[in-house]
């Protein structure tokens, strides 16, 4: 594209999804979410912590000793205890809810995937309509253009017929006003292109200023089944898969809350070292280390009821989301047939428009010999160039409308994006 300095559709898509900011950051919680989904965080593996401590300290020791002996009174003691333990801790069994952990954690991961794509959709959408409207906006720049060669050739015919005597100096000054009036519209048209193409850049999220060139055109499906669109929208529409995804992740929640009524076993052990150090007493030095393991039970015999209320709310919000679903569902269903029937309507408008541009295209045509054979007045010729001005203005105009509803048709069904 850089040699060429072309923009094509799937171009500018590409470079919207790569730099878009908003992408970006929902990208960075997918990567959160695939960091979440392991064993580790779900409570699989064990725990090993090292605790070690020192501690001096300086005191004063009196002792009698048995038998009425004593030691020295008063005598300065200088202690040191170093203390070390390594214990380990692993849960065997929690019913369960460490499998349902990780399976939530997973759900998780795909939820962020799915919210990604959501954002990638809506961008995908706006980027090409800003970019089919750059298409709208050169299209009617094409349009003044041809006006333009019309009007000029208007103009030589009424200087043609004032020089042989059969035209008068106002024909002449009516023609190159109307050719001036075309150039001041043909600078603002292409004015507007720079802003169409500004947009495109902004929904694109790159220099305001990127310039380049666009060869596309208004290219329609030619037709759609709604059955085949209802159907594929209730497969594949994104929000929809959000919803099931969350429909999911709070059955696995219900289901965590639940194993908490059932018994834990635990497996604990831990390695000790305690080194006691004296300058005065009966023991100098005291010193012990040893291996401890075992199994630790834990039982839930009575919570006051919360796991039974956390699990009814868990119930409740389930029932939510599939109430969510069901009116999604309904939303689609006739978002659908309202979006099939505006772009059936916006088909056969553009049609008549074509077509009504092709014979005011003959109208100008007949017109602009007439007027050269002095048949017909200036007056009438610049009448029939209106009519044809209005009729492309009306066919382009059908054909952004047409594009649009396309668009907004295949977003709903789920069709926009590759589901690749």
């Amino acid at each position: 594209m850089a040699q060429s300095n072309v923009l094509t559709l799937q171009d500018a898509i590409n470079r919207s999804l790569l730099q878009n900011l908003g992408v970006k950051v929902l990208d960075n919680e997918v990567r959160i979410a695939k960091n979440n989904a392991v064993k580790a965080n779900a409570g699989f593996l064990p725990t090993i912590t090292l605790n070690v401590a020192e501690t001096p300290s300086v005191g004063f020791t009196n002792q009698v000793f048995a038998g009425g002996a004593r030691a020295d009174v008063n005598a300065t003691n200088i202690t040191n205890n170093l203390t070390a333990s390594a214990q380990l801790q692993w849960t065997l069994y929690d019913g369960r809810r460490m499998f349902l952990e990780l399976d939530r954690l997973k759900e998780l991961r795909g939820l962020s995937e799915i919210s990604v794509k959501i954002r990638g959709e809506l961008i995908v959408a706006d980027v090409m309509r800003a970019y089919y409207n750059v298409v709208r906006q050169q299209d009617f720049y094409k349009g003044i253009q041809e006006q333009m060669d019309l009007f000029e050739e208007r103009l030589r015919i009424a200087q043609t017929r004032l020089e042989v005597g059969k035209g008068n100096q106002l024909d002449v000054l009516q023609a190159q006003s109307d050719l001036n009036v075309q150039k001041t519209q043909l600078t603002r048209q292409r004015q507007a292109i720079g802003l169409a193409k500004m947009t495109l850049n902004q929904a694109m999220t790159t220099d305001l200023n990127f310039d380049y060139s666009i060869s596309d055109s208004f290219r329609l499906t030619a037709d759609f089944d709604l059955n085949n669109l209802v159907g594929s929208a209730l497969q594949n529409n994104l929000n929809l898969s959000l919803l099931k995804k969350q429909e999911g992740i709070a059955m696995l929640t219900k289901q965590e809350i639940e194993s908490l009524k059932k018994p834990r076993l635990t497996f604990n052990s831990a390695l000790n070292f305690n080194r006691n150090d004296n300058t005065a007493g009966l023991f100098l030095t005291n010193q012990n280390s040893g291996l401890n393991a075992g199994l630790a039970l834990t039982y839930p015999l009575y919570e006051g009821g919360n796991i039974k209320r956390q699990a009814e709310n868990a119930k409740i919000g389930i029932e939510s989301i599939q109430i969510q679903q069901k009116q999604l569902e309904y939303d689609l269903t006739a978002g659908l047939n309202i979006a099939y029937q505006n772009f059936k309507n916006a088909v056969e408008i553009l049609r008549g428009e074509e077509e009504n541009m092709l014979i005011a295209k003959q109208s100008i045509e007949i017109a602009m010999e007439r007027f050269r054979l002095s048949r017909s007045t200036i007056l009438e010729l610049k009448q029939i160039q209106q009519t044809y001005d209005n009729a492309l203005v009306r066919a382009i105009a059908a054909k952004f409308e047409a594009k649009s509803a396309e668009i907004e048709l295949m977003r709903i069904s789920g069709n926009l994006v590759s589901k690749k």
